[in-house]
């Protein structure tokens, strides 16, 4: 809700995020590093230390520093705990980013243990298996001290490379709870243009499969190699396997989308598709005020304000829907839920829903121009007959 409202008044920089994206597939990558940027400063810094260590690692620089670190920080313990105990499980809360050393897995968090990683290889496609294995076999070959190296001794390389991939990555896992306390900071706290723009882009404006068409042009500009072929094939899945989970695309959309789309790309998605699990049940409908009113907004919220602020209860919020729909201030087929979250978004407020949602059910198609005297019936139409006419008079 508060990103339909920040994008609601910030439909320019919205386009202008657009038009960079776009620029990508003509090689114009300033918005990618303007992301990349982002997330590096919502980074814990002990994450970050880890990510230079390794860095430099690789680049063969002189890290002898590391070893006296605690290099995940607080958590290097528990790390360290869970490799040697094949046992135990780190269960992280994404939502407070506390983490927990378990004996089994946990319902309602992230769960990693000393074995997901060769799980995760494991599932990864023996097309993208086998690229990395010649790759690294390359890059063996290549490195001095590496090429005389016997088959044991790769093999030992193996298995070296195996437990460092362990530790990174259980390493990076515990830090995704203090990651996204710092990215809920730069959208709640500091609105952060580029945070509220790629949220919008994703969740509401079919930003994932946009994503993909943006693959199929790069695709089809015919620049690429094999391993860019892979990577443009692991990002397609990505991208479908994440829209349909938080339910911002269906399958049939995705059909859609790569009709028209390079054999390469359509293979990927409709093998991906057979593998999902497609979201059941019906979405919320996520809107704003502003989405769904009519006519002068700002005079109409005003007015809305003033009705809660006289109004408390929650079984208020059905006779004021009820009085902009007769004032033909809201859209007449909007559905009692979608009007009630957009009224706690605006005004900051829980309200119970199952009272006025009954109530509007009740008095959603009739005149209340009946003989009957009852005190809520007289409440009810007293209350609404007054702010209709407020809404007609004065907005």
């Amino acid at each position: 809700m508060a990103i339909r409202a920040w994008k609601s008044v910030n439909e320019e920089v919205y386009t202008n995020f657009c038009k960079r994206i776009d620029a990508v597939a003509k090689g114009g990558i300033t918005v990618l590093m303007d992301m990349y940027q982002m997330m590096r400063d919502c980074t814990p810094p002990e994450a970050l230390m880890m990510y230079n260590w390794l860095s430099d690692f690789a680049n063969g620089k002189d890290v002898p520093d590391i070893v006296n670190r605690q290099w995940a920080g607080q958590y290097t313990e528990t790390i360290a705990q869970c490799i040697t105990n094949k046992r135990l499980w780190i269960g992280i809360n994404v939502k407070t980013g506390a983490i927990e050393l378990l004996t089994s897995p946990k319902s309602g968090l992230l769960m990693v243990h000393s074995g997901t990683p060769i799980e995760i290889w494991n599932r990864l496609p023996q097309e993208t298996r086998s690229y990395l294995i010649e790759q690294l076999d390359v890059l063996m070959k290549n490195s001095k001290g590496c090429y005389l190296l016997s088959k044991l001794e790769r093999k030992m390389v193996y298995q070296f490379l195996t437990y460092i991939s362990q530790i990174v990555f259980l390493s990076h896992a515990v830090f995704i709870g203090g990651f996204m306390a710092n990215l809920y900071d730069r959208v709640m706290e500091k609105k952060e243009d580029l945070a509220y723009c790629m949220y919008y882009f994703v969740v509401f404006d079919h930003g994932l499969s946009r994503m993909a068409k943006l693959l199929n042009r790069l695709l089809n500009s015919g620049e690429i190699d094999n391993g860019d072929m892979i990577l443009i094939k692991s990002c397609v899945t990505m991208l479908v396997n994440g829209s349909i989970e938080m339910g911002t695309a269906t399958k049939a959309d995705w059909e859609d989308t790569v009709e028209k789309c390079n054999p390469e790309i359509w293979k990927e998605v409709m093998f991906a598709l057979r593998k999902v699990k497609g979201k059941r049940g019906n979405k919320k409908v996520m809107q704003s005020l502003d989405d769904i009113l009519v006519g002068d907004k700002e005079r109409i919220k005003q007015g809305i304000r003033s009705f809660l602020e006289e109004n408390t209860e929650d079984i208020s919020l059905a006779y004021l829907l009820k009085s902009l729909v007769k004032a033909g201030r809201i859209k007449a087929s909007i559905k009692y839920m979608t009007f009630h979250r957009a009224i706690e978004q605006f005004y900051q407020r829980h309200y119970g829903h199952d009272i006025p949602q009954k109530r509007y059910g009740e008095i959603k198609d009739i005149t209340l121009t009946s003989p009957q005297r009852g005190n809520s019936y007289i409440k009810a139409k007293r209350i609404i007959d007054r702010w209709t006419d407020y809404f007609i008079k004065n907005v």
